[in-house]
């Protein structure tokens, strides 16, 4: 059996994630998380960029 078949089964018997498995779902959580955040601010400055070009155009 392979290494992470071995992972697998042996996280299935214990009914979950190993402590590393979920150390790395908890930092991608996180990372996804701040890339949200960013989104969210870029949309925000991409919004008030489109109301002073409308201002600038006037």
């Amino acid at each position: 059996m392979g290494g992470r078949a071995r992972k697998a089964s042996e996280s299935a018997k214990s009914g979950g994630l190993s402590k590393s498995e979920r150390e790395e779902l908890q930092r991608l959580r996180g990372q996804d998380a701040e890339k949200l955040k960013r989104i969210k601010e870029l949309e925000m400055e991409r919004d008030d960029l489109k109301r002073c070009m409308v201002l600038w155009v006037k």
